[in-house]
């Protein structure tokens, strides 16, 4: 059994790859993270006329069935010849679901190839304006107000050490109390970039240090998929 990681676009639909629309047609086994959201991608693509109508099964796996569903999925897929694996938007596995499938697919003797796409990381960081050469990706931090400040304190004590930055998702509403902690933690002159809907027409970013960027986003509705670079 073949599985193929493939990427898909991150908010704009032309980013999609030639080689990720052939490797989906050509399957007949399909795991997404939402079958609504993959059927609208899809529907789009075929009526942009980059794409034609799948027959592919489709199964889902997400945060809050994986573990009810995990061992079902792979007995089905472990009696095919290829599947591929998709998340909603972006790398599947990068703060999305997908590690343990691949994880025990690998255990039952599977091949598992990546048919590699757009990261809201890798965009963050190609037009933050901070360096680039190193760096920690952290996803989303920790809810817990403890445990959220003491990975903050390690990411600064690392970028001490070997001069790195620090890649972090965020929702929304908790926005503003995450930079308000980073400029405890790292200062008011802390460099920091915040991007929200990378690659949307709705695409908006904010660069400087932490307390310019609170400033300019204390009227900003927070809304869309955020991506935080901490700078050194």
């Amino acid at each position: 059994m073949k599985l193929s990681v493939v990427g898909l676009p991150i908010g704009n639909i032309e980013d999609i790859s030639l080689r990720a629309i052939r490797t989906i047609q050509e399957t007949g086994f399909i795991v997404c993270e939402d079958t609504r959201v993959f059927n609208s991608l899809w529907m789009k693509l075929t009526q942009m006329g980059l794409a034609t109508k799948l027959s592919a099964t489709l199964r889902f796996i997400n945060d809050f069935n994986e573990e009810r569903v995990l061992l079902k999925i792979l007995n089905e897929m472990s009696t095919l010849d290829s599947a591929v694996l998709v998340s909603d938007a972006g790398m599947p596995l990068i703060s999305d679901p997908g590690y343990k499938l691949v994880k025990h697919g690998l255990e039952m003797g599977w091949e598992v190839d990546v048919v590699p796409g757009p990261t809201a990381e890798s965009a963050a960081l190609a037009i933050s304006g901070l360096p680039t050469d190193k760096y920690i990706f952290l996803g989303f931090l920790p809810k817990k107000p403890g445990k959220k400040h003491d990975l903050l304190v390690s990411l600064k004590n690392t970028q001490e050490q070997i001069k790195c930055s620090g890649v972090i998702y965020e929702a929304p509403p908790r926005l503003i109390k995450l930079l308000t902690e980073i400029k405890d933690v790292f200062g008011d002159d802390g460099p920091v970039f915040v991007g929200f809907d990378l690659t949307k027409q709705s695409q908006r970013v904010y660069r400087g240090n932490v307390v310019e960027v609170l400033g300019e986003l204390s009227e900003e509705k927070m809304k869309g998929e955020i991506t935080v670079i901490i700078g050194r």
